[in-house]
């Protein structure tokens, strides 16, 4: 798989080949690209689902072998995203790795949407909310920070 972003200086951490993934439906393509180009610029290694999906590859294969290699799965929740199974399932197989694994961090950015409207095994995590003037500098702050001390760092603050 490539890393879509290119090599950088940024060091991937414990081997991961992402230093994120970005897990979005279709109709987010926008906000999704939006992040991942400034995450790049950041010098983070990542994979955007619909951008860096090689075409005649298996889509779940290459899903689950992403999730994996990613130090940082971001998830994009939007109305749309929680009405789409495959969005749903994407979110499962993060959150099943992150517990099983412990080396990935997995960040819900709420496009749009209240936390009552996540499902309820994603509303214990520490939500980003897009629309906030500070976002890229708490995504770029959570992508640096390694995943021991933002396990004790307790939830972000609102802005």
């Amino acid at each position: 798989l490539s890393p879509g972003g290119g090599m950088s200086s940024a060091p991937s951490h414990r081997g991961f080949t992402y230093d994120f993934s970005i897990w979005y439906c279709p109709e987010d393509d926008h906000i999704a690209s939006r992040i991942s180009e400034r995450l790049r610029k950041e010098g983070f290694r990542g994979y955007a689902e619909h951008q860096d999906q090689v075409a005649g590859t298996s889509v779940i294969l290459t899903a689950v072998e992403v999730i994996e290699a990613s130090r940082v799965a971001i998830l994009l929740l939007s109305a749309k995203s929680l009405g789409d199974p495959w969005c749903q399932r994407v979110s499962q197989w993060n959150l099943y790795h992150i517990i099983r694994c412990r080396g990935t961090k997995l960040i819900p950015v709420y496009v749009g949407v209240k936390k009552a409207e996540v499902p309820p095994f994603l509303q214990h995590l520490v939500e980003l909310e897009y629309q906030t003037e500070f976002f890229f500098n708490r995504l770029v702050d959570n992508l640096r920070m390694p995943r021991s001390a933002a396990r004790g760092a307790g939830p972000a603050p609102s802005s």
